[in-house]
């Protein structure tokens, strides 16, 4: 059989040899995902893991020093303020808005530097409340359905109905308190005999059944359940 076999080898053309692909070994050592959370200790069997994208980060642990404090304008507290209030921070919009920005420059003429700071990433929080308390305008204000700042005669006259309304509502609700809390009290201060009660019945129902135990083991060892037969050798 293997003369066959070497006969056959030999009769593979040269080409097909030369030209079959040669698969080069690989061999993988199988490792399991890391698992990024702290509460898991390497080596413990557990039943599942909770994993997120940021590494150690974790939001139900009490200890989380990963979230790192920021000022006002998003610049890491651990930057001295010296240094961080020279940071120059202006507000960026998206380029397909440019057009319209312009458009509202040219139309006005006094909003044209803020808009060419804006469209150019210069505009800084500064510059922005300069333009916002410059060109801003006040709200119209319906007075029908704003009440009026004085009171008129007629309603001069019902001054003391308002204070007695106001009275009896306040002198209302102070009686409702007081009720409420009587009887609040009184449900609580009831729950609280009622479950002492409870309590000194089971003990004293559990004392006298270990009570009773105890003389029926002392006082009838023919009855006794479950005990070591004695050997005869004790």
């Amino acid at each position: 059989m293997a003369g066959l076999l070497r006969t056959a080898s030999t009769r593979i053309p040269t080409v097909l040899r030369a030209t079959a692909p040669r698969m080069a070994q690989q061999r993988f050592v199988q490792t399991s995902a890391l698992r990024r959370h702290q509460a898991v200790n390497p080596g413990w069997p557990v039943m599942y893991s909770i994993t997120y994208d940021k590494p150690g980060w974790d939001p139900e642990m009490e200890l989380e020093y990963d979230v790192m404090p920021r000022d006002e304008f998003g610049v890491p507290a651990h930057i001295p303020p010296e240094l961080s209030t020279t940071i120059r921070h202006t507000y960026y919009v998206p380029p397909q808005y440019y057009p319209f920005l312009k458009k509202l420059g040219d139309d006005t003429p006094e909003l044209k530097p803020y808009m060419d700071k804006l469209m150019n990433g210069e505009l800084t929080f500064d510059d922005y409340e300069e333009m916002f308390y410059l060109f801003a305008k006040p709200l119209k204000i319906h007075r029908p359905r704003i009440a009026m700042p004085y009171r008129t005669a007629e309603e001069m006259k019902k001054s003391e109905e308002v204070y007695w309304e106001g009275a009896w509502l306040s002198f209302r609700q102070r009686v409702l308190g007081d009720y409420f809390s009587r009887h609040y009290l009184r449900d609580m201060v009831a729950s609280l005999a009622a479950g002492i009660y409870l309590a000194y019945i089971f003990i004293e129902g559990h004392r006298q059944y270990r009570v009773d135990m105890k003389l029926f083991y002392l006082e009838a060892p023919e009855h006794k359940i479950n005990w070591v037969v004695p050997r005869g050798d004790l």
